[in-house]
């Protein structure tokens, strides 16, 4: 079985991936009993399939099929299930047994939601094949598990050197990888990063010399700022092209306004707040009563959006 996630939140969608492969079931036994389900880590068992499911078997090896182009037909099996194969932790000689059987196999594909209240931990899943009185267990067991997680972030403080301080709080009965990703704005923009594990039931204190710091979790799809305001960010309109020129010796920045043959033309300190929206600047760095005219113009005229941290 494969997961996809294999990290993912509260309120979010686990798609699983099951792989029905019987080529050793006898003729008499073509239609098992499958039970597939996911065990969240208080113990409760949500069932996604509870059945029976017809298994035809096929010719046997070897056996000549007149004006048959394909005895199966086409899986559009995605690539990551092959890594998530890859990448488990099967005897190489299962592995190929495994890889063998996706050609052979009836994929089917579950959807599990979590829910905004499911306990934070490791969710296992469940497979049970019966056949004949026996069970028979997924090939990959030991790999068959997801994980739901949650950090928070406690508020971002300075240090003495002047970088930025806070504290990530994890509840959960597992640890949460991190990567702490360390921004220098300037003209050319520097990135620094680490990863680091906030332990299960535990805190981590994470520091940054630099301007800017980001906390990634979640195979880095959830990004927290380390910040000391929550003041939104502002960020160009990412819709429209702009073009930029010199007139008359003096820089102009031209913004096409969607299909219309209209264009602004910022300059000085119109010019100064599409330079600097960024995403990650915020208003109260724009000095001066020029800078925030022009900012709010800009604002109502869609050029450049707010961003809530």
């Amino acid at each position: 079985m494969s997961i996809f996630p294999k990290r993912t939140l509260r309120g979010s969608q686990v798609t699983i991936h099951w792989n029905f492969n019987t080529a050793t079931l006898t003729e008499t036994h073509i239609v098992p009993y499958v039970r597939i389900g996911v065990y969240a880590p208080n113990g409760q068992l949500t069932l996604l399939h509870d059945g029976h499911i017809l298994r035809l078997p096929g010719l046997p090896a070897g056996t000549p099929a007149a004006d048959v182009v394909m005895q199966t037909l086409p899986k559009s099996v995605p690539l990551l299930v092959l890594a998530d194969y890859l990448s488990g932790r099967q005897a190489r000689a299962a592995l190929v047994d495994m890889l063998r059987g996706i050609h052979t196999g009836r994929h089917y594909y579950f959807t599990y939601p979590v829910p905004p209240d499911a306990p934070l931990g490791k969710y296992t899943l469940l497979s049970e094949v019966y056949v004949d009185g026996q069970v028979r267990y997924s090939g990959t067991a030991a790999d068959d598990f997801f994980l739901v997680e949650e950090l928070q972030l406690g508020p971002g403080e300075t240090t003495p050197t002047g970088g930025l301080v806070a504290t990530l709080t994890n509840s959960g009965p597992e640890s949460v990888p991190i990567r702490v990703v360390d921004y220098q704005p300037a003209r050319q923009p520097t990135t620094a990063s680490y990863v680091r594990e906030v332990p299960a039931q535990g805190a981590l204190r994470v520091e940054s010399t630099a301007a800017q710091c980001f906390v990634l979790y979640n195979e880095e799809r959830e990004v927290l700022p380390i910040a000391l305001s929550t003041e939104s960010g502002f960020l160009r309109n990412q819709q429209l092209l702009s073009l930029d020129k010199e007139v008359e010796g003096q820089a102009v920045t031209y913004v096409l306004a969607g299909e219309a043959d209209e264009a602004y033309e910022l300059s000085g300190p119109s010019r100064e707040v599409w330079q600097r929206a960024d995403g990650l600047a915020v208003r109260s760095q724009l000095v001066g009563s020029a800078l925030q005219t022009a900012y709010q113009e800009m604002l109502e005229a869609g050029l450049i959006q707010e961003l809530p941290r």
